[in-house]
């Protein structure tokens, strides 16, 4: 990794030219796939825990603007904003410990009805970037492959919807850091504009309360978001 590293480095140093800096926009869109992860339930009969809960896939829009830097113009700093929702759907699931008929030997759940899951995320960005076909109308480059990696603050509300395990319970919301990372591949496709295709990778990790509204009492749950995207977008330069 260190040697792939030095080789990036060496070629950005390389290719580094004498033209001015850019500043950037990005609006983009596309498809998220949450991993499967097992949901931590701390109802009143006991802990419970769901084993292998799937997530669904997803649309994912946003847009990331920022600038790269005059000094080394192959390194950029962005702030991206992005939403998506990988909704919790009707699925049949094993459930370790407390089942919700509150006896706590485990077994199958049942179905468990919809659980939406809506996220919201503001990412401190850095990007590294590739000139390569460079020319006048293009001076750098009108094919660039980039790396990125971010921090992302993630605003993520839970609400169940029509579950049996959890009838009376109001949605709840948390508020995390995770991390970010990614790759893509931009080209030049009018002066001033890039069409691109970028994946990424994203872990966050939430912990909610959903209180129920009839007995007054809460229900912690917990669950890692690890989440692939692909999206494609266009980029304003200038």
């Amino acid at each position: 990794m260190k040697l792939v590293i030095s080789v990036i480095a060496m070629s950005l140093l390389l290719t580094a030219g004498p033209a001015s800096a850019e500043w950037f926009a990005d609006a983009y869109a596309g498809q998220s796939f949450t991993l499967k992860d097992d949901m931590t339930v701390h109802s009143p009969s006991g802990l419970s825990i769901y084993r292998d809960t799937e997530f669904d896939r997803s649309f994912i829009v946003g847009g990331r603007f920022g600038r790269y830097l005059d000094a080394v113009p192959f390194l950029g700093f962005g702030v991206d904003l992005s939403t998506f929702m990988p909704t919790i759907g009707p699925q049949q699931l094993h459930i370790d410990g407390c089942v919700p008929s509150g006896t706590c030997s485990g077994g199958q759940g049942g179905t468990t009805g919809r659980i939406d899951v809506d996220v919201i995320t503001v990412s401190l960005d850095v990007l590294l970037r590739l000139p390569l076909l460079k020319s006048d109308k293009a001076p750098w480059g009108a094919l660039q492959p980039y790396l990125t990696a971010g921090v992302p603050f993630s605003w993520t509300t839970v609400t169940p919807r029509t579950t049996a395990q959890f009838r009376n319970q109001d949605g709840d919301s948390d508020y995390t850091i995770g991390y970010k990372v990614g790759g893509g591949i931009a080209f030049q496709v009018a002066p001033s504009l890039m069409l691109f295709a970028e994946y990424r990778y994203m872990h966050s990790e939430v912990s909610v309360d959903l209180h129920d509204s009839a007995t007054v009492k809460q229900t912690p749950v917990h669950f890692n978001l690890d989440t692939h995207f692909a999206v494609l977008g266009l980029s304003a330069r200038w």
